[in-house]
């Protein structure tokens, strides 16, 4: 392991323990830190980061789950369209890699950025609810589902926003059951990339096994850690803040690129 994955490694426990409370913001730090700091290939990232995201998404559900934050009715309601888009998610990923260019997934994964800054800087009262409707909600939850496969995120931006504004939950119920969701989402869409990509033997040879290990175990603790004392000492308001400052600096890192290989 080089200096330069060890500092993305410690950035992405950091990311861990800080965002976890929010049910958001793993995957979409977590792929373009491993891509820009640590040097992966776009397919070798996105297999990372969902490694990642599914340890993280784990914990936090043990740690939100124990206060009662989550509902798992609404879950496995979530989960019957998300499971199977994270495999469509992979395939067209697959597809895109292979026959076109990374430069379309850094503009999705950008797109989703937007999407994600727009939410936060919106306040609750300015987005209305839809109302409850479980329909609507499977067809979000599998927007999510298609986001993990295809960008290696855990769709929590995406669940987080269905759950307030369809379901009308609070903030920490919301990212609970969102980590539900993203825990039986996530692992079908790390196999999918392992048996479409073989991804899984260039993390191997960059890190080695010890290092596959140790990261994800590590953002297991950081986040639990996290979620358990975010949710009873920090304000959500510091914690989004320093999320949104993150994520922007993101979006100008993806359109640097972006307009860079258009130009």
């Amino acid at each position: 392991m080089d200096s330069s994955f060890l500092l993305a490694a410690i950035i992405i426990l950091i990311i861990a323990f800080c965002f976890s409370p929010l049910g958001l913001g793993g995957g979409l730090l977590y792929m373009p830190v491993l891509h820009y700091l640590a040097d992966w290939p776009i397919p070798e990232a996105i297999l990372g980061s969902l490694t990642i995201v599914w340890m993280v998404a784990l914990s936090s559900s043990l740690a939100h789950s124990k206060g009662g934050h989550a509902d798992k009715e609404i879950a496995n309601a979530g989960r019957i369209t998300a499971v199977p888009s994270a495999i469509v998610g992979t395939v067209l990923a697959w597809l895109i890699l292979s026959y076109i260019s990374d430069t379309v997934i850094k503009v999705f994964a950008a797109m989703v950025l937007v999407f994600v800054i727009d939410r936060n800087l919106r306040k609750d009262k300015d987005i209305a609810l839809v109302g409850r409707n479980i329909s609507l909600y499977k067809k979000g939850a599998a927007i999510g589902g298609l986001s993990s496969g295809m960008l290696g995120l855990g769709g929590g931006a995406i669940y987080v926003t269905l759950n307030r504004r369809i379901l009308a939950m609070d903030v920490h119920k919301a990212s609970g059951t969102s980590y539900l969701i993203s825990s039986t989402v996530v692992p079908m869409a790390i196999l999918s990339h392992i048996i479409i990509e073989q991804s899984h033997t260039s993390v191997y040879d960059n890190v080695g096994i010890l290092g596959a290990l140790l990261i994800p175990v590590s953002a297991f603790i950081s986040a639990y850690i996290g979620a358990r004392f975010a949710i009873r000492h920090l304000p959500e308001k510091i914690i989004r803040t320093t999320f949104i400052v993150a994520i922007s600096v993101t979006l100008l890192r993806y359109i640097w690129d972006i307009t860079g290989i258009i130009l």
